[in-house]
């Protein structure tokens, strides 16, 4: 009987989730219409240094964190990807960064997420100076033309 119980709980969560799930698509689909920045976030400098240290720690991160949907190389192809629907995870290696492509954007998109879309912010989860990390990571991803401030 309680296993009975706790698939029945597990079919209402899971139901529940994707319900969330599908009122973030269809939210996502409105805002997500073109490239915006944020001009408050863009002028945020880095203060790590792009080290190779930095780097590698960046990367161990991404690899925990991020790789399940933005894959391993950062085209948004994931294992993870292909589960969800509608926004799909961001492609990291091109130069079209909807959010804005400075360090500070890119730093605040990590940092607190964006709305209507799968990307959670993980600024309760990552210190910092570890989320730095993982945007001097994401430069060795992208083209050489980002910008980076």
């Amino acid at each position: 009987m309680r296993s009975q119980f706790a698939v029945f709980v597990g079919i209402i969560a899971l139901s529940a989730w994707t319900v969330s799930v599908s009122g973030q698509d269809h939210a996502a689909g409105q805002h997500e219409a073109g490239a915006h920045t944020h001009p408050e976030a863009a002028k945020v400098a880095n203060p790590i240094k792009a080290t190779p240290d930095s780097i590698a720690a960046g990367k161990k991160i991404y690899d925990t964190q991020c790789v399940s949907c933005h894959g391993e190389t950062g085209k948004g192809d994931g294992k993870m990807a292909a589960s969800i629907t509608g926004t799909k995870p961001s492609n990291l290696t091109d130069a079209e960064w909807k959010h804005g492509s400075s360090d500070g954007e890119i730093f605040t998109l990590i940092k607190e997420g964006s709305k209507g879309t799968g990307m959670r912010g993980y600024g309760t989860k990552l210190k910092d100076d570890d989320i730095w990390n993982v945007v001097n990571y994401l430069r060795t991803l992208g083209p050489k033309t980002a910008k980076s401030h």
